[in-house]
C-alpha cells in the first residue's frame, strides 16, 4: 500500500529540467552556479541549470515543454505523457544535437578515437549506465559502418563525428536514459 514492500520504486520519466540538465551533463557544459537571474525562456544558449528558467503563460522552452514542464496555471503540476513529440526533441532539435555532438567528440578524445567498439561500450555505459550486449555492439557496429558508407561527407573524420553523434542521439532517445528506475 506504500511501497514499503517493494523492492523497487515505480519506474518514472524525467521531469523535463532533469532532461535539459542531463544532456548538458553529458556534454560536460552545465554551469552549476547557483543564484542569480532568471533565464529568459527562449534562451537555447544558456548552459545554467534548467531550475533558472522563467516560467510564464506565455512563453515557454521548446524542449523543457516537449517533456511536460511544470503548468503555471495548474499550481506548477506536471502531467506525465510519452508522445512522439519528445523523441522528435530528442533527435532533431538544435540543442540536442549539439549536446550530442559534444559528447561523441569528448567520448572520441577520451579513450576510443579509432576503435568503433570501444567507442560504443562507452557510449552505453556514460548514457545508459549499462554495457551493451554482444548482439547490441555487432549490430550497432554494422549499422555505424552502414551509416559511414550512405554518409555524403567526404572527409572520413567528418563522416565518423557524423555517424558517433548519430549513436549518441540515438542512445538518448533510448527508453533507459529517460526513464528513473
Amino acid at each position: 500500500r506504500d511501497n514499503q514492500y517493494y523492492w523497487r520504486m515505480n519506474s518514472t520519466r524525467m521531469e523535463s529540467q532533469v532532461v535539459r540538465d542531463s544532456l548538458l551533463s553529458l556534454a560536460e557544459e552545465l554551469d552549476g552556479q547557483m543564484g542569480g537571474p532568471t533565464i529568459p525562456a527562449a534562451d537555447q544558449k544558456s548552459r545554467r541549470r534548467s531550475l533558472y528558467f522563467f516560467h510564464s503563460h506565455n512563453e515557454h522552452n521548446p524542449l523543457l515543454s516537449a517533456f511536460d514542464d511544470a503548468n503555471v496555471l495548474d499550481c506548477y503540476r506536471r502531467g506525465e505523457s510519452i508522445v512522439p513529440q519528445q523523441a522528435l526533441a530528442l533527435e532533431n532539435s538544435v540543442f540536442a544535437m549539439e549536446m550530442a555532438d559534444r559528447l561523441a567528440t569528448r567520448m572520441q578524445t577520451a579513450n576510443a578515437n579509432s576503435d568503433q567498439r570501444a567507442f560504443i561500450r562507452l557510449a552505453f555505459v556514460a548514457i545508459l549506465a549499462d554495457e551493451p550486449t554482444p548482439e547490441e555492439l555487432d549490430w550497432i557496429e554494422r549499422m555505424m559502418e552502414r551509416m559511414e558508407q550512405a554518409s555524403s561527407l567526404n572527409d572520413p573524420a567528418q563522416r565518423m563525428q557524423q555517424v558517433r553523434s548519430g549513436l549518441i542521439r540515438g542512445l538518448i532517445n533510448h527508453n533507459d536514459f529517460i526513464t528513473v528506475r
